[in-house]
């Protein structure tokens, strides 16, 4: 394709591009920003505090002296066991890897549990633990029909207590 045309063709892609987004702006402009968040607040904090033996209990992430992410030489050894199983990329049932579930269901009950020795557990696997919040809210929303009480910590992360209302 000859420079000068495309050239032309770019300018009018930007020019599109652009006007989509203006005409796009004015529903964005209703939407509110969300509140800080209390528990990036904290690391925001650790950053401000000169103290030199200070220790940021914001984010559940491990750090080097520099404060960069440090991964655990366990978590590297799992992530090369996980690799090396070459596991294909096919969509698992909608309650997530069984042989996943139920590990974690043993986890939680401990393998010599009556409930796991009589298989009587449901599991689910979901993305992430927000998103595992967000199935257990739903589900109690509406399977459970009684008072519902919620404990949250504070500081929380934000998006938990709009997702348990």
């Amino acid at each position: 394709m000859h420079s000068t045309l495309k050239s032309v063709l770019r300018t009018d892609l930007l020019k599109c591009l652009n006007q989509s987004l203006v005409n796009q702006s004015h529903w964005w402009a209703n939407i509110k920003m969300a509140p800080p968040d209390a528990i990036l607040g904290v690391t925001d904090a650790f950053k401000k505090d000169t103290n030199p033996n200070k220790i940021n209990l914001g984010v559940g992430a491990y750090r080097d002296d520099n404060g960069k992410p440090f991964v655990l030489e366990c978590v590297r050894k799992a992530e090369a066991v996980v690799a090396s199983q070459n596991m294909d990329k096919e969509y698992t049932q909608i309650t997530g890897v069984p042989d996943f579930c139920e590990a974690s269901a043993r986890l939680l009950f401990g393998n010599d549990s009556d409930i796991i020795k009589n298989k009587q557990y449901l599991t689910a696997q979901s993305i992430s633990g927000t998103g595992g919040l967000r199935n257990g809210f739903e589900f109690l929303r509406k399977f459970y029909p009684y008072q519902k009480l919620v404990y949250m910590p504070i500081p929380s992360w934000g998006n938990h207590n709009p997702i348990a209302r």
